[in-house]
């Protein structure tokens, strides 16, 4: 067990993210883009942010999606972490170079293989994927979108468009979990987010959500036409918490079939998201 990927990630895992474990709904393999794009209960400030990121069609078509992040806190180390997913199933897996441990998400059920980390494969499995693919997941099924007109960004005091993200019950493995969209009223791109936990084996007994975080989006690329982030800053109580960089990514790369077979000496995850 590599001590410093667990020092890092377990501040990520218990206050960075929502439980990204699985916020898709089996209606999402049959809907079209374009069914998504033009549901006359989304804001128009979500479609055009969808559009400033390269639109929905065009990762829609995207077979699968991957990248490479570093996640590191103020004076701590740096853990990297490479993540594969399917874009129709929101199947996953992670390898963490420099160790020989992985996860592995098939839909229904989370693995881990030679892992020792005191936090859920289930909840990792696609914890990331959700911070930098949000504008799109804007339009997942499921998702209650309500815009709240103008507001300011704490962290830099700009002026923003907010839209407020909930989901309805039993969408996935932690309905209640939020986000509230901040969206440049220049550029129309997704500028940062407030979000909560609500992952429940991540909790205290008793404890409803960990208190709100605030990302900012702090660099980003064009791939494949979309406009993605390479970086953003998590805030706590307007201070620094942490920091991600996003390299390598690609769209439409092969997905490893024979990783979603279980090998012998992995173990289940069966911790509980509610």
């Amino acid at each position: 067990m590599n001590l410093r990927l667990t020092g890092a990630c377990l501040l990520l895992l218990t206050l960075v993210a929502s439980s990204c474990g699985e916020k898709k709904t089996a209606e999402q393999d049959n809907q079209e883009p374009a069914q998504l794009e033009t549901a006359s209960d989304v804001p128009s400030i979500v479609l055009d942010m969808i559009e400033a990121h390269g639109g929905m069609v065009n990762w829609r078509n995207a077979s699968t999606v991957s990248f490479e992040d570093e996640f590191s806190t103020p004076g701590g180390p740096a853990t990297v972490s490479r993540v594969m997913v399917d874009q129709r199933t929101r199947r996953a897996y992670i390898d963490f170079p420099g160790t020989d441990m992985s996860i592995a998400w098939d839909g229904r059920k989370a693995w881990g293989v030679n892992w020792t980390a005191p936090y859920p494969p289930r909840f990792l499995a696609l914890l990331n994927y959700y911070f930098v693919n949000l504008p799109w997941l804007a339009l997942d099924p499921g998702v209650n979108l309500a815009q709240k007109g103008t507001g300011v960004l704490a962290v830099d005091s700009s002026q923003c468009e907010i839209v407020m993200m909930t989901f309805a019950p039993g969408t996935g493995d932690t309905p209640d979990d939020y986000y509230r969209l901040y969206i440049d009223p220049v550029t129309k791109r997704l500028k940062a987010c407030d979000y909560v936990v609500t992952y429940r084996a991540l909790l205290p007994e008793g404890v409803k959500s960990t208190p709100e975080h605030t990302l900012v989006y702090e660099s980003f690329e064009t791939v494949n036409g979309l406009h993605v982030p390479t970086a953003y800053t998590i805030y706590e109580q307007g201070m620094v918490y942490a920091t991600c960089r996003i390299r390598d990514w690609k769209f439409g790369a092969a997905f490893e079939e024979s990783r979603m077979a279980m090998p012998d000496s992995a173990v289940v995850d069966t911790t509980r998201p509610r």
